[in-house]
């Protein structure tokens, strides 16, 4: 079959984050942006748009887990495929705009009728579609789509890749892996990695933050837009190895008063636990149960340092229960919290005295 030559090729991927994307979201924000979930029960739970619907697609093969060699920075890229029905499992959230057409995804056990200008983040780990024209049910002869692809490069936290699918009838093809180049202008992919985190959080009020942050992303992608040519390029991606533990160290800090665990931030830097643990003692010196622990009570000590917080306060900012703290503290210090809160306090008059 020839195929049709499409209309968005003539364009780069940056022009069309900044003519079609944006005024998307500037005009419909997270009210059109879906996320993934392991079944259709969960997915419906969520606010969805009238203008998508929902269908049952069971999967009929087998699970089939995904070993062997590594790529992208020694980082498993697919945990498990579905060869029967055409699905897979990637440890990456990734999000999809549908550009033209209607966008069929088959996640999990259902299919997602996606029509133009609709967002749909997919979560990691769940099944998800792999390599197949997003079309399902009736006839699809004359059936096209375009998907504009976002996610964080595998193996980094700091460079985000982008492409674009295309569906025609049973073909799928995709305009090659292009690489945004943002090592420069790290804020971009913290912005980008900010949206992705607060819009899958399971909590109730982390939509605004979430449109805000993809929001800023797709301005500063206009901004630049008008300054320089091309920061998308399609050169075989350099890696640095240091980017997700340095993200990580961000994840850390944005999120100290939080239960963080060795699980929690190696998914947030989209890691397994065992290459983050790895990787962290290597580069870090010490162990990541160390390091958060001293980053919690050098915090501690700062906010003490005002004399103005109580123990229990500090405690709660800095993720520990008061006993805890006290236990800690005694530890490394010498002294209780309240005696070093005192001990602050008392400097402080003294020199106020002066």
């Amino acid at each position: 079959m020839m195929r049709t030559q499409p209309k968005t090729e003539q364009k780069d991927i940056r022009t069309i984050l900044t003519t079609q994307v944006l005024p998307w979201w500037e005009q419909y924000g997270m009210s059109h942006l879906v996320t993934s979930a392991n079944t259709q029960q969960e997915f419906e739970a969520q606010p969805l748009p009238a203008s998508i619907q929902v269908s049952v697609k069971k999967r009929r093969g087998r699970k089939i887990a995904v070993r062997g060699p590594r790529s992208y920075n020694n980082t498993s890229y697919r945990i498990a495929v579905w060869p029967q029905d055409d699905q897979e499992s990637i440890r990456y959230p990734t999000l999809a705009c549908v550009l033209r057409g209607q966008a069929d995804f088959h996640i999990a056990d259902y299919v997602v009728h996606c029509p133009p200008g609709h967002f749909v983040l997919f979560n990691s780990n769940i099944p998800q579609p792999m390599g197949k024209a997003h079309f399902e049910g009736g006839n699809i002869s004359k059936r096209y789509c375009e998907v504009l692809w976002l996610m964080v490069q595998p193996g980094t936290t700091n460079r985000i890749l982008s492409w674009i699918c295309y569906s025609q009838s049973e073909e799928h093809w995709s305009r090659g892996l292009e690489e945004h180049h943002s090592v420069e202008h790290t804020e971009k992919s913290i912005l980008f990695n900010m949206f992705v985190r607060e819009a899958t959080l399971p909590t109730s009020n982390n939509s605004k933050l979430a449109e805000v942050s993809f929001h800023a992303f797709l301005l500063l992608m206009a901004r630049e837009s008008n300054e320089s040519k091309s920061e998308f390029t399609s050169q075989e991606p350099s890696h640095h190895p240091a980017d997700s533990i340095e993200m990580a160290l961000q994840h850390i800090n944005y999120y100290l008063g939080r239960n963080l665990t060795t699980q929690s931030v190696a998914d947030a830097v989209y890691m397994s636990r065992s290459n983050f643990v790895r990787r962290f003692q290597l580069e870090m010196g010490q162990s990541f149960n160390q390091y958060l622990t001293l980053r919690r009570l050098a915090e501690a000590r700062r906010l003490l340092d005002g004399g103005t917080r109580s123990v229990a306060t500090v405690a709660r900012l800095v993720g520990l229960s008061p006993s805890r703290l006290r236990s800690l503290f005694a530890q490394h210090y010498g002294v209780s919290p309240s005696h070093f809160a005192q001990a602050a306090e008392n400097k402080t008059n003294k020199a106020i005295v002066r």
